[in-house]
């Protein structure tokens, strides 16, 4: 008889520590959480020390918040990207409440609870990003989790703003932005970044802390960049379309399909083309420098 241990963690994530092309159909598969903290579907494209790509979806009227043994509690800066559905998420400590739609950021950074709810009728699918890493990629989740403090069960809302709103709408945001509190960013107050002579290609950063760099580019039907790099590791996500990227040390040439993961290596130069009739849009994490 197999007297092996079995482990609540995911299984087969592949290592990042190469150019590392992986597919949506090859990340791993993974159920979080129990009947009390509530599911979330992950699916796990690789990580190592510094970097990691993964996906959570949440069903119709799913949510998540936190039992005994999974606790969603994080000391890191947190980005999440929606890239289907809606996605609320409440940090039940300060009564702070969130939603993003698809194409839209919740961030926050610090030593915080949160939980996350889809109030819709459809799938809800965030890129979870996050910096820098809690625990070496060998240590289950369920295993570090005892580290952590016991749940709590905290504010439904911002009681404190109770007979002050909308008065005090644009103090509170402010102290959020400034804090590290959790809020949404959008295209719309992206900072911007354009690269290149011959070929200029726009990159908008939903967020650049000391600990990652995030944001989007949308490539042109048969555009392409000039040679990007960047002094620390990266993760490319395609969003839709058909995106190539070319390593010209190496004369690797990538093609991502829709949810597709390239992680590149510190210090790798590479361009983003698109041989294809159509936008190509993607996202990208750096960690930690992007310059």
């Amino acid at each position: 008889m197999d007297q092996t241990a079995r482990v609540n963690a995911p299984k087969g994530v592949a290592s990042f520590d190469r150019p590392q092309l992986v597919r949506a159909d090859e990340a791993s598969r993974f159920l979080w959480g129990d009947e009390k903290s509530g599911h979330v579907a992950d699916l796990i494209y690789g990580r190592n020390a510094k970097i990691s790509a993964l996906i959570f979806k949440l069903k119709p009227g799913g949510f998540f918040r936190s039992s005994d043994t999974w606790k969603a509690f994080f000391d890191q800066d947190r980005y999440y990207f929606v890239i289907k559905g809606q996605l609320t998420i409440q940090d039940p400590e300060s009564g702070e409440v969130v939603s993003a739609q698809a194409g839209e950021v919740i961030y926050w950074r610090g030593a915080k609870w949160h939980f996350g709810f889809n109030f819709t009728s459809d799938e809800t699918a965030v890129l979870d990003w996050y910096a820098p890493q809690e625990r070496p990629p060998h240590v289950p989740e369920v295993e570090f989790a005892k580290t952590k403090p016991s749940a709590v069960n905290g504010h439904p809302g911002r009681v404190d703003l109770l007979r002050r709103w909308p008065e005090a709408l644009s103090s509170s945001s402010e102290t959020a932005y400034r804090t590290g509190g959790v809020v949404r960013i959008t295209q719309a107050n992206a900072l911007g970044f354009i690269f290149g002579d011959t070929h200029p290609t726009l990159e908008s950063l939903f967020v650049s802390s000391s600990a990652l760099t995030a944001g989007t580019v949308s490539l042109m039907a048969g555009a392409r960049s000039e040679s990007r790099v960047h002094p620390s590791d990266k993760v490319i996500f395609s969003l839709d379309g058909h995106l190539h990227v070319y390593l010209p040390e190496t004369y690797e040439w990538f093609e991502l399909n829709k949810w597709d993961v390239l992680y590149l290596p510190p210090n790798t130069p590479h361009q983003y083309w698109n041989y294809t009739d159509c936008m190509a849009n993607f996202a990208f994490m750096v960690v930690p420098d992007y310059l």
